[in-house]
């Protein structure tokens, strides 16, 4: 097998206050990391190795003093999607980022290899990686490198993919705005997701300026509508209309891979991502080895990649849309002679389906399950009633029916988090409820009260929509606080079925909740 090298080209263009930090072969770096190979030439150039503590292989390449802030947070973080950044040493002006490499075929190649692929498959690939992104953002770093050559779809060690560390910019997917040699941001870890799908869904890569309309990726070949819409909200070329924060993308694919996890079967064949890793102890004798060190370089125009992280955590988890703090959990692949045929959405085992997310619990529903996720861990231990929740359209009706599902599910005799914060939500129980629901039922009618007078109704709207999209909602929020002021001076009181005004800390309460999910 061959071994895929890292990008010659390190990422970060010299200035003329910093020159450029140079290695030499054959010198052990930092007391630890001898210098075996000379991979690049541009800013004193990059270079392959090893970790003579240990043996492990490892890229080491110059960074700029800013780049160096940004990777900092990266050092010691595990996720089964992402090889572990080792260590960032100065040198000169300049530091040296080193990384473990990474082995297996890249997803640069794979696609030129098949073109593009299917909807599911590159789905659950995308969040996958963007699960190991948003642990990078969670500790306050950046990746920046998100390209086809920097995703491992078959590495030779450890969960697939796995995002590597290491490509050049010219290989870089980012925001429009940001230079060649700038210094990347969330917002273009962000992009880089959206583009990434993109461009499994359609062969291609997105515009570098972005879309300026849905038709035109629907030209491009995206031909979900969902989609589309989807990776219009991060590729706009609109950038004060563009999501520029990772977990409202992450909503919408977990959404949309929740209704067609099923679609898809394993076919005994050949196909363009292999299905995911049995457990250890039953993992097959015949998969493949780590190359050999001595193995040569792919070749020319087949370029690798080296990378930050892969401390295995776990591989694929069951579904939910809380994605605070996703806890990774194994999943079993069903041997491809019991596949004849694939079941139906509908019928999916909850636990089974790849995406990453906290839930814990089979709940048996994708809308209870979607419910839990607006919650706090440990609220439902159970199926509870929620086929109301996208049919409603009553904000009071669905606040009494929310509440009345939070006590319902939790475990017999515990007062969970989520019955804590309910017993102080009052006038806030109805923002929750339109939060949950414009998470879980998108398509949903318009939420409506009877004889109101203060657009109560919209400004519920703008709060769940704004707590959906990962928006500050304090405006929204003061817009419903306003608004049942104002019914209550206009006689609504009997409307409204409660006379008393909103009391300190029952927004308290409704922020606990959004800070959860947000």
């Amino acid at each position: 097998m061959r071994r895929s090298q890292p990008v010659s080209q390190p990422p970060d263009a010299p200035t003329d206050a910093e020159p450029a930090a140079t290695l030499t072969v054959g010198e052990t770096f930092a007391g630890r990391f001898r210098v075996e190979e000379k991979l690049g030439e541009a800013l004193g150039g990059s270079f392959y190795g090893i970790d003579t503590t240990n043996g492990r292989k490892v890229v080491l390449v110059p960074i700029t003093v800013e780049r160096e802030k940004t990777l900092m947070p990266l050092l010691g973080i595990a996720h089964a999607h992402l090889a572990p950044l080792i260590a960032l040493e100065p040198l000169g002006e300049r530091f040296v980022a080193v990384a473990a490499s990474v082995e297996g075929e890249t997803l640069a190649e794979r696609l030129e290899a098949i073109g593009k692929k299917p909807a599911v498959d590159a789905v659950r690939s995308a969040l996958r990686l963007a699960d190991a992104l948003a642990h990078v953002h969670e500790a306050g770093g950046v990746h920046g490198w998100v390209s086809p050559h920097a995703v491992v779809v078959e590495p030779a060690e450890g969960e697939l993919p796995q995002l590597a560390l290491g490509v050049r910019p010219d290989q870089a997917l980012k925001t429009p705005e940001r230079a060649p040699d700038g210094t990347p941001t969330i917002a273009d870890d962000t992009w880089a997701i959206a583009a990434l799908l993109d461009w499994m869904l359609t062969g291609s890569p997105p515009p570098e300026s972005g879309y300026a309309s849905e038709e035109e990726l629907e030209t491009a070949g995206v031909t979900d509508r969902a989609l589309r819409a989807a990776l219009f909200h991060t590729l706009t070329a609109s950038r004060p209309e563009r999501q520029t924060d990772l977990r409202p993308l992450r909503r919408e694919l977990a959404r949309w891979f929740v209704d067609h996890a099923g679609e898809e079967p394993i076919a005994p064949s050949h196909h363009p991502t292999a299905p995911p890793p049995l457990p250890p102890s039953v993992r097959p004798a015949s998969r493949r080895p780590p190359s050999r060190l001595s193995v040569p370089p792919p070749p020319k125009g087949k370029v690798g990649t080296f990378a930050i992280g892969a401390v295995v955590l776990g591989a694929v988890v069951g579904i939910g849309l809380t994605f605070l703090r996703p806890k990774l959990v194994k999943i079993v692949r069903v041997p491809e002679k019991e596949v004849a045929a694939a079941p139906t959405s509908s019928a999916l085992e909850l636990g089974d389906v790849p995406v990453t997310a906290e839930n814990e619990v089979r709940l048996g529903s994708k809308l209870a399950t979607c419910m839990a996720g607006y919650l706090p861990k440990g609220s439902f231990v159970k199926t509870p009633d929620v086929e109301w929740l996208c049919p409603e359209t009553d904000p009071r009706e669905g606040a009494e029916k929310l509440h009345a599902a939070v006590v319902s599910a939790a475990p017999k005799g515990t007062v969970t988090e989520a019955m804590k914060i309910f017993s102080r939500i009052g006038w806030y129980a109805l923002p929750a409820f339109a939060v949950v629901r414009a998470g879980c039922c998108p398509d949903a009618k318009p939420l409506a009260l009877p004889d109101e007078h203060c657009s109560m109704s919209t400004a519920l709207r703008e709060v769940g929509d704004a707590v959906i999209a990962a928006k500050d909602v304090t405006e929204p929020l003061k817009k419903y606080t306003d608004s049942v002021h104002c019914e209550l001076n206009h006689g609504g009181a009997k409307m409204l079925r409660r006379a008393e005004r909103p009391q300190g800390g029952e927004d308290t309460a409704f922020m606990e909740l959004v800070k959860r999910l947000q």
